[in-house]
């Protein structure tokens, strides 16, 4: 795998064309792509065989109706090794556009999440992480349902439509079908997305969490969200302090600092004077 070639591309979208309008809570304007990723096919079977061995012990289902093991990498060593891999790490910052890390928290750097009727899927929900890449171990055959499908709007409009009872749009929806060999990497923060419920087979799939070196602070994951699937174990809530002290913070301030100053409107305010407001 050549971290500076073009990987070969079943679908890509920008963030903009995604939502609809601008955004500035970002960390580019990537929205989302699936590509052959060339990873190990042994060291992606040694994961999974790992994370079927754990799941009984290791697994939860709280949150969205998805069954995952959180923080897999704290278990798996095979996990933490993909994660951490500088030539990975590379091509997926060369995909975004901007300079990635792993995601620091522990419980939330990787996932392994286990999808089939029983076991659930993931609900319409915006992701806490800004980058995430979703990487089939397994898919059957056949399989109905389970594929990525996106919001082709703005997040609060959907999550408007959803609380009324009503049901997302089909001609708004954007469908991904995961395939075997091929990863898909989306800035799904701020977008509106699930995975559709799974009738018959079964999906495993390992997800790896990034964040942007220059802009860590440019981060949906809030507390109470983080403890809906992690409440018996609260060392994440020192790591996340300790974070914002010495990444997050000093990032934002760098920000602040080199952000140009607002120039003052040469045209005059459309629909009238500000007398008139």
């Amino acid at each position: 795998m050549n971290a500076h070639t073009i990987p070969e591309l079943r679908y890509a979208m920008s963030r903009e064309a995604i939502i609809g309008h601008e955004t500035a809570w970002k960390v580019s304007s990537f929205g989302v792509a699936q590509y052959l990723h060339g990873y190990d096919p042994a060291l992606l079977a040694a994961i999974e065989e790992a994370a079927l061995k754990l799941k009984a012990s290791h697994a939860v289902h709280k949150h969205l109706d998805l069954t995952f093991i959180t923080g897999a990498d704290r278990f798996i060593p095979e996990i933490k090794e993909l994660l951490h891999d500088k030539l990975r790490l590379e091509r997926l910052s060369d995909m975004m556009g901007t300079k990635l890390e792993p995601y620091p928290l522990s419980i939330v750097g990787s996932t392994v999440t286990f999808m089939n009727p029983k076991d659930g899927a993931v609900e319409w929900h915006c992701d806490g992480v800004p980058v995430t890449e979703l990487i089939p171990l397994s898919i059957s055959s056949p399989l109905v349902g389970g594929h990525l499908e996106i919001f082709c709007d703005d997040s609060e409009t959907g999550r408007a439509i959803l609380e009324s009872g009503r049901e997302i749009p089909r001609n708004q929806v954007m469908r991904i079908d995961h395939k075997m060999n091929y990863a898909t990497l989306g800035q799904f923060l701020g977008v509106l997305h699930r995975t559709a419920p799974i009738q018959l087979g079964s999906r495993v799939t390992l997800v790896l969490n990034q964040r942007s070196v220059a802009k860590p602070y440019v981060d949906d994951n809030r507390m109470f969200y983080l403890a809906a699937d992690n409440d018996h174990d609260r060392e994440w809530v020192n790591e996340l302090a300790e974070d914002v002290w010495t990444n997050q913070l000093p990032a934002y301030r760098r920000f602040e600092e080199e952000r140009p100053a607002a120039v003052p409107a040469e045209a005059p305010f459309p629909g009238g004077s500000r007398e008139s407001w």
